[in-house]
């Protein structure tokens, strides 16, 4: 387990280590990098809000970029304000990306699940997954499995949604339709798993607390398995279907005479 994420530690210093060297070059060659790490990481983890900042910062190093030529060589009030400036802008930006790494690694450890579409802000994204009462899409619904499991603090919950992610997965590539149908009879996941964050946060403890949350984890637990049978009935139909299309077409080419009894 990483410090954001259910990835490894060295997969979330590989994926910040242009993060890591932002905050090491507070020297600007010729401007400081954090602008383009910020662009970097807007774009794989597909945040707009994130794009524009980016975009801003990027202007205020150029702008500070232009001062310090047009004021070198003179030890000039304007050259110190220049420099002060851009110290900063190097602590400003690089406080930001600080600010964004969790839920850029987060962002980017769903992108390995789904493919990611353009979010406006990281918050509103946050506040839909939380309050939509109804699961629309595939990646909506695996959207909130992750969200909740972050929040749960329970091995064998986390263990259980895990194993839904990888079936699920596994159904959508077989048959997008049974997919769609999958989120209609299972839907009702999602909100367990918001009850059961609710009860861990109550910090209630109580025989009543603790008979919920069992129960809750024992309904995780069932619909796991039942979601496991779901999909392996799916791909015992499938080779049904394939050995009855390979019993018609080796009978047509032994039909034609291309193949011997």
């Amino acid at each position: 387990m990483g410090w954001a994420t259910k990835k490894s530690r060295p997969w979330e210093i590989r994926q910040t280590i242009w993060t890591i060297l932002s905050i090491l070059m507070f020297i600007p060659l010729p401007i400081h990098i954090y602008p383009l790490v910020m662009m970097s990481q807007a774009s794989k983890a597909k945040v707009r809000s994130w794009m524009g900042i980016a975009w801003v910062m990027l202007g205020i190093e150029l702008a500070l970029m232009v001062s310090f030529f047009y004021f070198f060589g003179a030890l000039s009030q304007a050259m110190l304000l220049t420099l002060g400036g851009s110290m900063l802008s190097y602590v400003v930006g690089n406080a930001l990306l600080l600010n964004q790494l969790k839920p850029y690694l987060r962002r980017l450890e769903l992108g390995e699940v789904r493919e990611l579409y353009w979010i406006s802000t990281i918050d509103s994204q946050k506040r839909l997954e939380i309050s939509a009462p109804t699961i629309d899409t595939p990646q909506f619904f695996v959207e909130r499995l992750l969200h909740w499991r972050k929040e749960i603090d329970n091995t064998r919950i986390h263990k259980d949604i895990d194993n839904i992610l990888r079936l699920f997965q596994l159904l959508e590539k077989k048959d997008k339709r049974e997919a769609e149908k999958f989120l209609v009879r299972h839907s009702t996941i999602v909100n367990v798993l918001m009850q059961y964050d609710e009860l861990e946060n109550a910090k209630l403890n109580n025989q009543v607390t603790f008979d919920s949350k069992r129960k809750l984890e024992d309904v995780i637990r069932q619909a796991a398995q039942a979601i496991e049978q779901e999909v392996t009935n799916q791909f015992k139909m499938g080779m049904l279907d394939v050995s009855a299309e390979t019993d018609v077409y080796i009978q047509t080419l032994k039909s034609r005479n291309l193949l011997k009894d």
